[in-house]
């Protein structure tokens, strides 16, 4: 006992706010509570916002089926290439990626995942201002953008709060939330198709249409994208899960194709009233009354969402060297400071929503294409987990200098063969994107390419492929 706290506490205390492992009866959610978490997490406003942004450029056929199809396949990818490995060995999700991509090569990951965690947290706090602020608007207050500034830094205090609380406070709190958003996305249905019926539906023509041979291999993207999206969260959320069950089907189910069911509320409304912005046709749809409601419910899942995110994000600044030591009330403090950018300028980094979706499966397929070549076919799901936890040359995990070079340049190859083939900000495309999809190549060829470099470079050679003992440090095993 130190300091009057136990060892055993100190260690839970390690594994739930640090990096150690954590065992099976230290996870959070069951099958109720992953499927009700998944779900909120899931129907954040986002949903309503992809939604709109595929109403952008397809009708309702095309865009049912690509963001639909999109987020599925997206959601299966990413859950494949981190869920049951984070969840069988309780890793925090940055370390499950030392295997594959090295010590110090995994914080170039860690990078982009920070960026997507910061990125979406503030997106959906903007998305909050701006429905507070219509809802204003028609009650006669024109609080204009400071009004939005003040509801995300509101968010972002609330936020901290929660996450300062752990992660059974976030349990009950989505277990709350989620009966409240299916009745709403069940009512946007019935209201969407109460001012319009299906073949009126179908009949309107995109908002905004670019390239018509383009325009589906956009929405599908946007899918894509949204899938892709979830490559950090599901690693936290997956390492809180009791069973490879629950690590995987949830997810598929809620995050991938319920995401997407959800998203084709915004996609129809879109159509119907001609705005893909939510916090606009989300009134129109319900009227004042529900419409106000309805955004206030979102806005409690939204805060939710980013609570969610920035815990992961502060769990993933522990691998910073001069950030292990800090409480985790300061070290999560800290992850907030740059969202602090979307309390200064909302309105544009909101206006640049859809780019920064593509810009997420541009960086995550082919991390995940590599993830799942090294886990399932190299690795044959087996990892060393005090290897994982080994910063030094010695260690299975180090490879070149800290850096397992083959698995990173597949990995930056798919990453500039996406924006080659489909450019995230101009929309250019070039080659065979408008057959292939851009995720399709910039996911395929990595793993092609990182299979047969591996067996030329690393089984037998670097990288513990061939060793098959499977460890934990200071902890009894999770299996």
């Amino acid at each position: 006992m130190v300091g009057g706290v136990t060892i055993e506490e100190r260690l839970r205390e390690e594994a739930l706010f640090g990096r150690l492992p954590l065992l099976k009866e230290e996870r959070e959610y069951s099958t109720r509570g992953i499927i009700s978490t998944g779900f909120t997490y899931a129907v954040a406003a986002w949903c309503f916002l992809i939604g709109g942004y595929s109403a952008n450029v397809v009708g309702a056929v095309q865009g049912i089926v690509t963001l639909v199809c999109g987020c599925t396949i997206g959601v299966i990818m990413s859950a494949a290439a981190s869920a049951l490995a984070c969840n069988r060995y309780g890793l925090e999700q940055i370390d499950y990626t030392k295997s594959c991509y090295g010590q110090r090569g995994a914080r170039l990951i860690l990078l982009f995942y920070i960026i997507n965690q910061i990125g979406w947290t503030g997106m959906i706090l903007v998305m909050f201002g701006k429905g507070v602020t219509n809802v204003a608007a028609g009650l006669g207050f024109d609080g204009g953008e400071n009004l939005v500034r003040i509801c995300v830094f509101a968010g972002l205090v609330v936020g901290y709060w929660v996450i300062n609380k752990g992660v059974h406070v976030l349990n009950v709190f989505n277990s709350i939330v989620f009966p409240g958003l299916l009745i709403v996305t069940g009512f946007l249905y019935w209201a969407i198709f109460k001012s319009a019926d299906w073949a009126t539906i179908c009949a309107q023509p995109p908002i905004d249409p670019q390239d018509p041979s383009l325009n589906y291999i956009l929405s599908f993207e946007y899918g894509l994208g949204a899938g892709f999206s979830w490559w950090p969260g599901i690693g936290f959320l997956t390492r809180n899960t009791d069973t490879q069950r629950n690590s995987l089907y949830p997810q598929v189910l809620t995050m991938g194709f319920g995401m997407g069911v959800v998203c084709c509320t915004g996609l129809l409304a879109g159509l119907v009233f001609r705005s893909y912005d939510p916090t606009v046709w989300m009134i129109r749809v319900g009227g004042p009354l529900f419409g106000v409601l309805s955004l206030l419910l979102v806005a409690i899942a939204n805060v939710s969402a980013s609570a969610m995110m920035m815990y992961t994000a502060a769990l993933a600044l522990r691998h910073i060297g001069a950030f292990r030591a800090l409480p985790w009330s300061k070290l999560t403090l800290l992850g907030f400071i740059p969202v602090m950018a979307y309390v200064l300028v909302p309105s544009k980094l909101y206006d640049g929503g859809s780019a920064f979706l593509a810009y997420n499966a541009t960086m995550f397929a082919p991390i995940s294409a590599v993830l799942l070549v090294d886990y399932f076919l190299l690795r044959r799901c087996r990892i060393n987990v005090s290897q994982v936890f080994e910063d030094d040359p010695s260690g299975h995990y180090w490879f070149w200098h800290g850096f397992n070079l083959p698995a990173l340049f597949c990995a930056f190859l798919g990453m500039g063969l996406y924006i080659w083939l489909l450019n995230p900000v101009t929309y250019a495309a070039h080659g065979p994107v408008r057959y292939l999809t851009a995720s399709g190549p910039s996911t395929l060829l990595p793993m092609l390419l990182y299979a047969l470099l591996a067996y030329l470079f690393l089984v037998g050679k670097s990288g513990g492929y061939r060793d098959t003992l499977e460890a934990l440090p200071l902890r009894k095993s999770n299996l």
